[in-house]
């Protein structure tokens, strides 16, 4: 991840953090760019609400042009007049923020909402489920998910506990936490040998269908569980 993709991602982390200020009320407690190692290396959290309706967890994306995505595919893609970008499916990212963090802090995954914020001139083309919203400090579509969760998940010794754990995590974390986890992810993701998003063997493949028929490329060893592809 190169330092022009870390400053658009920040540009949307201190936008999601000014709603956090702006709009949440004391009663929800607030953790900015939380790393967690975990057993296949770090991971990185944009932001962590914490309340007694439980755990927010908020993914941020700064994005323009057309959004194409569904929940059920690896990825999604971003259109700018004739240009297609690929991304990864910002819904599954953050599912495995919120998997992590239950395992860390010991508490039910149930516990524990998933939120994507997208932020710049963008436009969703498909219907997004209601945890996938844009301009949140526009429209108020930030808050109105925040405050649509009103079942008391967690008490308040629970809440003391877990700000607390996220607190050490934030103070032992380092100066260099964010460079190391940079590192870790272009790593990952440049690997020929190991999947990124399971761990599996990467094996060569070729391709018998649509405009990549007879093209080699790099195909997860667990397909069909996963389905990472990566370009040879």
């Amino acid at each position: 991840m190169g330092f022009e993709a870390l400053f658009k991602g920040w540009t949307g982390e201190l936008k999601t953090k000014l709603i956090n200020s702006l709009f949440l009320d004391k009663q929800y407690r607030v953790f900015n760019n939380v790393i967690l190692q975990t057993g296949n290396g770090s991971t990185q959290i944009d932001h962590v609400i914490v309340s007694e309706y439980g755990i927010f967890v908020v993914e941020t994306k700064d994005k323009t042009g057309w959004i194409f995505g569904d929940p059920n595919q690896d990825q999604w893609t971003q259109v700018i007049y004739n240009k297609k970008f690929k991304f990864q499916n910002p819904l599954r990212q953050n599912y495995l923020h919120t998997k992590s963090l239950s395992e860390f802090l010991g508490i039910e995954h149930n516990k524990i909402h998933s939120l994507v914020v997208f932020w710049g001139d963008c436009e969703f083309k498909n219907q997004m489920p209601d945890n996938v919203i844009k301009g949140g400090i526009i429209n108020g579509k930030f808050k109105k998910y925040i405050r649509s969760k009103k079942a008391i998940l967690l008490s308040a010794d629970e809440i003391d506990r877990i700000c607390y754990d996220l607190k050490m995590v934030k103070e032992n974390a380092g100066f260099l936490s964010g460079w190391r986890h940079s590192k870790e992810l272009k790593d990952k993701y440049n690997s020929t040998t190991t999947c990124p998003k399971c761990g599996g063997d990467l094996v060569k493949r070729i391709s018998n269908r649509g405009q990549r028929v007879g093209k080699p490329f790099l195909g997860c060893s667990n397909y069909p569980r996963c389905r990472y592809t990566k370009d040879l």
